[in-house]
């Protein structure tokens, strides 16, 4: 069990200086706005860290219903910032998504499980979180959740070009199924009211 939590740690000290980068290259370039941890991802990592050193199931429901398929979905179409240290920035982004899968699926394997039946909930912190992102973005011009536009090379941008209503629609939908499918194949139990 010691070895386990050792594991975590350094995993979660790894996620740290990855996201320390990340920050780091945005601040160096002036860019502190997209600094801002807003982006599913950065608020996954910031709980994939808290799991990393202190396992909670709250985070664990977190990251499995949310982040690890936000995660997974960023490796498979990867739309870094752009940097004046491109292969720095990239280096850290794989990183970065990569142990937000890793640091829950390590909890798992110590014996923690999601709960089933946790998909609205998540949902609904979604979309208080894309509430917030949304009036961060207008104040400041950002695109936190890609509400404002996809990002540059995803198939996100042929739904985009069907119009902004079908944009956020579709990112609504997609975000619904793959907590949907995710409660599927979440190994807890529900817990009874």
């Amino acid at each position: 069990m010691q070895r386990w939590k050792g594991l975590s740690a350094v995993l979660g000290v790894l996620l740290g200086a990855s996201l320390g980068v990340t920050l780091t290259l945005l601040l160096l370039e002036g860019r502190w706005q997209e600094a801002i941890p807003l982006h599913l991802c950065s608020l996954s990592a910031l709980a994939a860290i808290w799991l990393a050193f202190s396992p909670r199931q709250p985070l664990l429901n977190f990251l499995w219903y949310l982040g690890m398929p936000g995660a997974a979905l960023a490796l498979v179409f990867p739309a870094p910032a752009v940097s004046g240290l491109q292969a720095l920035l990239d280096a850290s982004y794989i990183v970065t998504h990569a142990l937000i899968l890793v640091i829950p699926s390590l909890c798992m394997a110590r014996g923690m499980r999601p709960q089933r039946g946790k998909s609205r909930a998540m949902m609904g912190t979604l979309l208080v979180i894309a509430a917030v992102a949304g009036a961060v973005n207008r104040r400041l011009g950002t695109d936190f959740l890609f509400l404002a536009a996809p990002p540059a090379g995803t198939p996100l941008e042929t739904v985009f070009a069907a119009g902004y209503a079908a944009y956020l629609t579709f990112l609504f939908a997609m975000m619904m199924t793959l907590c949907l499918i995710m409660d599927a194949l979440a190994g807890g139990r529900k817990r009874r009211k």
